[in-house]
């Protein structure tokens, strides 16, 4: 953007309309969310309230009674809400299916344990075999011909790993099979005795350097908030496991106790928002796993801006340190964990995000996390070796063979709880270990009952269908006053004010004393019985949308320099009918489209044009152009292109000069037959043909669409491909029928217009076409090889492209009479 020569305030006011579409890096958080909220402001002041309130960001208002701290009093409500996705679907949805995937798991958790325990019998003589092989003696010839290849290079290729740390499992082998002598039981005590002492001084250590930030165990998430399918169902215990969704592994881990979205199926989405980490610690460390596009970031100022997402790819949890950025300390920052629906900047634009347009549609995705913590220094927490003390809770081993055996007990004695669902921490770390460096059989085809409880979890997951997901706004922190910015300079805060509503509205300057940022009470001043504006602005615009214009012309703004009512009374009449309705849209519109003077003709009077020349007292119903979307949809509709499926994802406009950098592609030349209303809007670009019929920019709020009549529409209508082609496609609809000249321009007068031509009309259209019969007959016959027909005029396609493309071109067409 910059290379484009954008700027950050060009960028933070297109933001909220655009559910956070924006510049790659928040350089200048404060001064980027300073107007991301200015523009909310500026939106609700005039949505809402029909008042410039964004007016007073600098200075009191100079035109209507808003002085600074109102400004900032609703600023403070507005930046102290997240702005987030949320999920739509109701906790009910997949709720069957949920629960039969749960019904399943135990069965295929006591057929994985038992299959793995019978393994366990045979890794002493797997990790002797190894050990023989690290320390190049010649194998057993029993083991040649009993044990597994692939699985002695599995233990080899552990017992190769340079300088492992003490919380590697095979760090004792290693240290106590360095010589070809075996061990002594007092060299394993003293091995023992050097592993409690270093777990108390990391324990010591850990708990000196590191303050808690969440802890996701069963019974609570440390001050974390859950959305999403899955993550409100809360956190799972000790030994969950994850099936593999697809191929031949049968799981994807066994984890310690944590949230994990893939729990039961990597289709649930979730999302995870710390809460705001305290100013004076330097990192925020999260102990997490996932992928498939799940992903983390830190989210500075509630700028939602930044594209810096970390894409998680690893099964296994790892400690991932996130620093809070030196030069933005006083800013209030927050960590956030995602799957890919609930990440605002997926599809992201194209370089940035590395992903594959397979791994976009995937419907897939997950993370996990087990724990948080914030500190000072510059390291993350020590494991503990909590997991190590089963290798030493028996006797010594005598020797090499022993130890073996030690090993396999532990593994065993995990299993065996697991399967019994009592599983700890420790039990899931060596479960995990094993099968991460595939010393156990990770497979379906372990067993035949393994396989087909399997592949029938993987047939009920699979009706699982995407979560609906929107921006939105959330309220999860306490809320805070924000200071007045002394002529809006964010770099010199001033006083803070209360966070409230506008004074001579609430009748208050004490401020919203509540948990949270004050939205509600917001919503519930502005929806007072007791402000005279909100009812007028919306029956203003109801009426507008109706009528063609508004009784106050100046839909956004009801202030001292918008335009007064032209019918004060009437206003305040339907004002307050329609509070008396319950607020119904719905019931206004119908109380409206009821009266007479709604059902008026457009036909005017030499009286009433001499009176009302402009028809500001209606004394007709006033003629009007189709809007942009609705020319669109019209033309598609009579060429029988419409489609008019309900809901889906939006197409992109065609473009004739597409660019991915920004997001821009091309989409088909007729949208695929969809409605306007699913043609994606972008800041940067709006739909060309829509803009030429005044469809506003994407950048401002707009109460009022401009009404144009330039020569740039008439010369759409006649040059741009899109209308030609529907000129084509309706044509080839014509060509169909076996009617005559004159049925078949009736066929069209009433498809496009709601109307029989007239005598003159349908002569000259009929006229028309035998003119363009002439004109296109010399094309027409070199691509036809039939015999001619009798009337080559009813079977030539270019002569009722040309009348379809006329049509359009009617005055008539665009305008309701």
């Amino acid at each position: 953007n910059r290379e484009e020569g954008i700027n950050e305030s060009e960028i933070g006011t297109a933001f909220f309309r655009l559910g956070g579409l924006g510049h790659d890096n928040c350089v200048f958080f404060r001064e980027v969310r300073t107007d991301v909220v200015d523009n909310q402001i500026d939106t609700l002041g005039k949505a809402f309230q029909g008042l410039t309130i964004a007016c007073a960001r600098c200075h009191d208002h100079k035109l209507d009674p808003i002085p600074t701290t109102d400004y900032y009093a609703l600023y403070g409500v507005l930046t102290s809400s997240r702005l987030v996705m949320r999920t739509a679907d109701l906790p009910e949805v997949h709720s069957a299916v949920k629960q039969r995937l749960r019904d399943m798991k135990p069965r295929i958790r006591a057929e994985l344990a038992r299959q793995w325990i019978r393994e366990t019998e045979t890794i002493p003589r797997y990790l002797l075999a190894a050990h023989r092989a690290w320390k190049d003696l010649p194998p057993e010839v029993k083991d040649l011909s009993e044990l597994s290849l692939d699985r002695i290079q599995a233990w080899l290729s552990l017992l190769e790993k340079p300088k492992p740390e003490m919380e590697d499992p095979l760090y004792p082998w290693i240290h106590s099979a360095q010589s070809d002598g075996g061990i002594l039981a007092s060299e394993w005590r003293k091995l023992a005795a050097r592993y409690a002492e270093e777990g108390r001084s990391r324990t010591v250590f850990n708990r000196e350097s590191f303050q808690p930030f969440g802890d996701f165990r069963p019974g609570g998430r440390g001050g974390w908030h859950a959305d999403g399918k899955v993550l409100t169902e809360g956190a799972s215990p000790s030994g969950e496991f994850a099936v593999a969704n697809s191929g031949p592994r049968a799981v994807t881990g066994i984890f310690p106790a944590g949230v994990y979205t893939h729990a039961l199926s990597e289709r649930l989405n979730g999302a995870l928002r710390s809460s705001f980490v305290p100013k004076d610690k330097k990192f925020v460390s999260i102990r997490i796993l996932g992928g498939k596009l799940g992903a983390h970031r830190a989210i500075i100022d509630n700028c939602m801006l930044d594209e810096a997402y970390k894409v998680l790819d690893r099964d296994s949890l790892a400690w991932v340190k996130i620093p809070n950025r030196d030069d933005q300390k006083e800013l209030p920052f927050y960590v956030e964990l995602v799957t890919k629906p609930d990440n605002p900047r997926i599809p992201d634009r194209p370089g940035l995000l590395k992903a594959s347009p397979e791994q976009l549609a995937s419907p897939h995705s997950y993370f996990g996390i087990t724990r948080a913590v914030i500190h000072e220094i510059d390291e993350t927490p020590k494991d503990e070796l909590t997991h190590m003390s089963r290798l030493f809770a028996d006797e010594a081993p005598a020797d090499l063979a022993a130890l073996a055996r030690h090993y396999a007990g532990v593994a065993r004695h995990a299993l065996a709880v697991w399967a019994e669902g009592e599983a700890s921490d420790e039990d899931a770390l060596w479960i995990g270990w094993l099968l991460q460096n595939r010393l156990l059989t990770n497979s379906k085809e372990l067993s035949p009952e393994l396989r087909t409880l399997i592949e029938e979890y993987r047939a009920v997951e699979s009706r699982i269908v995407p979560p609906r997901v929107f921006h939105g706004m959330a309220d999860l922190d306490p809320g805070y006053d924000f200071p007045v910015l002394p002529g809006g300079d964010a770099k010199h805060p001033g006083k803070p004010v209360p966070r409230g509503f506008l004074q001579l509205i609430s009748n208050s300057n004490g401020g919203f004393k509540v948990f949270g940022s004050g939205r509600r009470e917001l919503a519930e001043l502005i929806a007072a019985p007791g402000n005279p504006l909100t009812a007028r602005v919306m029956v203003n615009r109801i009426w507008q949308h109706l009528f063609v214009r508004g009784m106050v012309t100046t839909a956004d703004n009801f202030g001292t320099f918008g335009e007064p009512p032209s019918h004060p009374e009437l206003l305040d009449y339907v004002a307050a009918r329609f509070v008396r309705d319950g607020w119904s849209i719905k019931e206004h519109i119908r109380f409206l489209l009821l009266s007479k003077t709604f059902q008026q003709s457009s036909q005017s009077s030499p009286e009433a044009t001499t009176i009302d020349p402009l028809n500001r007292l209606l004394s007709r119903y006033p003629v009007r152009r189709l809007g942009a979307e609705s020319v669109r949809d019209k033309i598609l509709a009579v060429s029988g292109r419409l489609d008019r499926t309900l809901y889906g994802p939006s197409i992109h406009p065609y473009r004739e000069q597409p660019k991915p950098y920004r997001k821009l592609f091309r989409g088909p030349l007729d949208g695929n037959g969809r409605r306007s209303i699913y043609l994606k809007v972008t800041r940067h670009e709006g739909p060309r043909f829509l803009e030429i019929f005044d469809f506003p920019k994407p950048t401002e709020a707009r109460g009022t669409r401009d009404v144009t009549n330039v020569p740039t529409q008439a010369l759409a209508l006649l040059n741009d491909p899109f209308v030609v082609d529907q000129a084509g496609v309706w044509a080839d609809r014509l060509l169909v029928t076996t009617a005559s000249i004159e049925s078949r321009i009736e066929t069209m007068f009433r498809a496009a217009l709601g109307r029989l031509p007239d005598a003159a009309e349908s002569e000259r259209f009929q006229g028309l076409a035998k003119e363009l019969a002439i004109h296109h007959k010399k094309d027409y016959e070199k691509e036809t090889t039939d015999k001619e027909p009798a009337d080559p005029v009813l079977t030539n396609r270019d002569v009722w492209k040309d009348v379809a493309h006329a049509v359009f071109n009617l005055k008539e067409f665009i305008y309701i009479q």
